[in-house]
């Protein structure tokens, strides 16, 4: 194994190295870290491995783009983008509900499928704001 002057991306300290650590079944090659022996692809070809993948899901979703055109537009599959959304989605905190404000309930009756597989989804509107407070 040959030493090379690659910096490991994961640890904060810039003197440790990175050394070639064999190939990806699809003949990329790997390193790994001397220090914290984690390993790492330097150019990635699928897309979302890269860090700012969630982010730009996030602002893409917020424009109202559709799921096939995020996924067309980050040049990933519609399934692993929408496995990404779960998770993103997972990580959010409920806003905190006051008591002097205004709310409204809603409901939505809707089915998947077929009709026998039917889907209810509430949610909570903050009045003077028009944000979404909680939905189930």
């Amino acid at each position: 194994m040959q030493s090379t002057f690659h910096i490991c991306s994961r640890c904060v300290n810039e003197n440790n190295k990175l050394i070639k650590f064999g190939k990806t079944k699809n003949g990329k090659q790997r390193f790994q870290c001397i220090l914290c022996r984690k390993t790492s692809v330097l150019k990635y070809s699928y897309q979302a491995c890269r860090k700012n993948t969630d982010s730009k899901t996030i602002r893409l979703t917020k424009e109202e783009m559709g799921i096939r055109s995020i996924a067309r537009f980050l040049r990933i599959s519609t399934t692993t983008l929408l496995k990404r959304i779960v998770k993103i989605s997972n990580n959010i905190q409920p806003p905190l509900i006051c008591c002097n404000k205004t709310y409204e309930v809603d409901e939505l009756r809707t089915y998947i499928s077929n009709k026998e597989e039917i889907v209810w989804l509430v949610y909570a509107l903050e009045r003077e704001r028009k944000k979404v407070i909680c939905f189930i």
